[in-house]
């Protein structure tokens, strides 16, 4: 007879998102001409000074433990760059190092939640979001919007996220690339200072945005509330840097003190290396405009091809790098309830095109995109997609 595992062994699921990235390349190694839309993942190569840095880290002898927040001069150094970007003061103690977003969120919610707290996650959400609140016994309320993909004041008053511990806002969303702006972002923090509740600012698709203002950071619209909010970044998305593991969190040092020691029992310290190389990212600013002038460039490519295509609608995103694509129409209202996870399988098996179901994301009847893909493989999928569209029983 075997011991049976724990409570969280049984209600964690794996990610959605990486299972079908990994199906999907395993097609591909095997020899499979598939294009993979799934990954959240740049296909750029990591700036050469940042390959630089790592390499005199190494040659260095920088082989050791360091402090569990992260080295002090890139937490100075993540510090002195938010202070500058934000026109807000921080401090190297009010900063961690962690190995990437995730663990900062999951740091942070593990800090802020006492079990059964509630968490208000505007839908669609990242998928780890809920995944997470769960994990530390704390429950979700969905907060879904009345028009498009971004949640009002009056939204979240009606999910009655007002009894919330915590707030998670994503900007630029994954997964639909919406941004907040302004004038968004101040009826928002206008209604959260009526409540009693910390926000989590997840702001790792921040260099991303592919309109005129730019991003926004709550805080920058709120400074008041900055002793409740958490910002959430990281080097993965906008510097190409997604296995080098290196995020972080910005907050008041009571927090920040917390979090380094749930870190300090969990993983300790981020990869030195990786952390010594992350300083040289902070230099590899045009780099990270060139990449966003790309992605903006396969954004307008997706979206002139998708154009053409009859049976979905969409909107188009101001950031990050995916697009959500509503394919409700094509769903036999029968068969709605398996939702676009068979109309998945039926681009993968016939049109060996990857995508996500957005079910997986709360939002039924969609699929995800990613466009961190060339323009001509953009094109291509496309044109997969209508054959495959045409061909879906539905």
């Amino acid at each position: 007879m075997s011991l049976r595992l724990g409570w969280l062994a049984e209600v964690l699921g794996d990610s959605p998102t990486l299972n079908l990235s990994s199906q999907a390349q395993a097609l591909i190694k095997a020899g499979e001409p598939v294009i993979n839309l799934t990954a959240g993942e740049p296909d750029f190569p990591t700036p050469d000074p940042v390959l630089a840095a790592a390499r005199a880290a190494l040659a260095d002898g920088h082989i050791r433990y360091t402090a569990s927040a992260g080295i002090p001069e890139l937490r100075e150094k993540v510090a002195a760059y938010y202070t500058a970007a934000s026109g807000l003061p921080y401090a190297a103690n009010e900063v961690i190092v962690s190995n990437g977003a995730k663990q900062v969120l999951f740091n942070a919610l593990s800090v802020l939640l006492n079990e059964g707290d509630r968490v208000a996650i505007p839908v669609p959400y990242w998928v780890s979001y809920p995944a997470q609140v769960t994990a530390l016994r704390g429950k979700v309320i969905e907060v879904a919007p009345s028009r498009g993909w971004k949640v009002t004041p009056e939204d979240l008053e009606r999910s009655g996220a007002r009894e919330a511990r915590a707030l998670i806002l994503n900007s630029p969303v994954n997964p639909t690339g919406a941004v907040y702006d302004r004038a968004e972002l101040a009826a928002i923090a206008e209604w959260c200072r009526s409540g009693d509740f910390f926000i989590l600012a997840d702001e790792i698709y921040e260099d991303l945005v592919y309109t005129g203002a730019g991003h926004v950071s709550l805080v920058q619209v709120a400074p008041d509330l900055r002793h409740r909010i958490v910002r959430i970044s990281g080097l993965s998305k906008s510097y190409a840097m997604t296995g080098w593991r290196v995020g972080f969190g910005l907050a008041d040092k009571p927090t920040i003190d917390a979090m380094t020691r749930l870190q300090s029992h969990s993983t300790s310290n981020v990869c030195t290396i990786a952390q010594k190389a992350a300083l040289a990212a902070f230099d590899c600013r045009p780099q990270v405009a060139e990449m966003r002038q790309a992605f903006h460039r396969r954004r307008d490519a997706l979206v002139a091809a998708l154009a053409g295509v009859g049976g979905v609608r969409f909107a188009v995103p101001d950031g990050a790098f995916y697009l959500m694509l509503d394919c409700s129409e094509v769903i036999d209202p029968a068969r709605r309830r398996e939702g676009c996870w068979r109309l998945a399988s039926h681009l993968l098996e016939k049109q060996k095109l990857a995508t996500i179901p957005g079910e997986a994301f709360g939002a039924p009847g969609c699929l995800r995109i990613s466009f961190a893909r060339s323009e001509a493989e953009l094109r291509e999928a496309v044109a997969r997609l209508r054959v495959g569209l045409r061909g879906f029983p539905g």
